[in-house]
């Protein structure tokens, strides 16, 4: 056999072995797509509970804030109005945790969160109700109310016992105040910015160090290290994740393009990996390479830092309350450790889809 007619053998063995490849790629994508009609309630086991203990859900009803400790798979929710509850068998049995310190309801998915390095540190921001945070997963210290309260908030998950916060005030005159806290919330400071009316539009907290914050509103990232006091504009780009996410030494943001990192506290900040859409997350798996991330276009995993995005989900489709927008209303959640996403709403119960 001529050598050309073994190369042209090889190409042809390469074009069909591309072909198999995207075929098998294309039934991949179908089988996860499909089931994100397969959304089915976790929270239905909590309802008899607050029955027993006399607690009634306050307006809209349902949950609205998740959270997931990555390392366990523990999956903790927001029952609008009576606090934080948390089940270690995805649904099956749930307790209350936050010691009678939450109430209110979540918003936005940004208000409740976890620090990804240590899990069991939780800062929940309330709306219409009281808030609350635990450094150590068990002892919680309420915020100090400031009137209708929070959208979200961002922690310096950084320090060992963290002082330093930052939050989004609700429905404010101007729109979109912002206060500050470098005493774990006892005492607010309203800062001179304002991120103006920002439901639907870019807005960002960020609370990197004691006395760092990084803040946007469309204009590119401004940062301070003078506690809110003086900001410069160390990148162009727009986060669309309302708050950083810092693991293993490195602060995350989302954008319509991508991943921002940065591994000096926001004073720059470099592109990462392939284009996915991000307005919530990145939450993290087992290291640095395992994440998901949720947009517009549904829920993405990578598994080699952000190189490439596996379209895994839809986003959960409205049944009764809010919509499951990523953008607002809706809060999401990954557990790596049982391969399952959770999602909420205002009015709904949390929902669950098994990958």
């Amino acid at each position: 056999m001529t050598i050309s007619r073994r190369l042209d053998r090889a190409a042809q063995a390469a074009r069909h072995l591309r072909t198999l490849l995207g075929c098998l790629l294309s039934l991949i994508g179908s089988a996860a797509l499909a089931a994100a009609d397969s959304w089915t309630e976790a929270s239905n086991a909590v309802q008899p509970l607050l029955d027993a203990g006399g607690l009634k859900p306050a307006w809209p009803g349902g949950c609205s804030g998740v959270v997931v400790n990555r390392l366990t798979g523990d999956v903790t929710i927001k029952v609008v109005g009576t606090g934080l509850w948390r089940s270690p068998d995805q649904g099956k049995t749930w307790r209350r945790v936050d010691g009678a310190t939450v109430s209110g309801r979540d918003e936005t998915g940004w208000a409740t969160s976890v620090d990804q390095n240590a899990p069991d540190r939780i800062a929940s921001f309330s709306l219409d109700g009281t808030a609350a945070w635990t450094v150590d997963g068990t002892n919680w210290t309420r915020f100090t109310d400031l009137g209708r309260n929070w959208d979200f908030g961002s922690v310096d998950w950084g320090a060992r016992v963290p002082k330093t916060i930052i939050a989004a005030k609700h429905e404010t005159t101007p729109p979109g105040e912002v206060y500050l806290t470098t005493d774990g919330g006892t005492t607010w400071r309203k800062l001179a910015i304002e991120l103006g009316e920002i439901r639907g539009r870019v807005g960002m907290v960020g609370a990197l160090g004691t006395a760092t914050l990084i803040y946007s509103k469309g204009e590119g990232i401004l940062r301070s290290t003078d506690s809110g006091v003086t900001w410069a504009r160390v990148a162009v780009g727009n986060p669309q994740t309302r708050i950083p996410v810092l693991f293993r030494g490195r602060h995350y943001l989302g954008t319509s393009t991508g991943l921002l990192v940065s591994r000096d506290q926001g004073a720059s900040w470099q592109e990462q990996g392939a284009a996915v859409g991000i307005w919530q997350g990145p939450f993290f798996g087992r290291d640095e390479a395992e994440m998901a991330v949720v947009g517009k276009e549904g829920v993405f995993l990578t598994r080699d830092a952000g190189a490439s995005w596996t379209r895994v989900a839809e986003l959960k489709s409205k049944e009764k309350g809010f919509l499951f927008t990523a953008n607002w209303f809706g809060c999401y959640a990954w557990d790596p450790v049982h391969h399952i996403l959770y999602a909420s709403a205002m009015g709904n119960p949390v929902y669950r889809l098994d990958l």
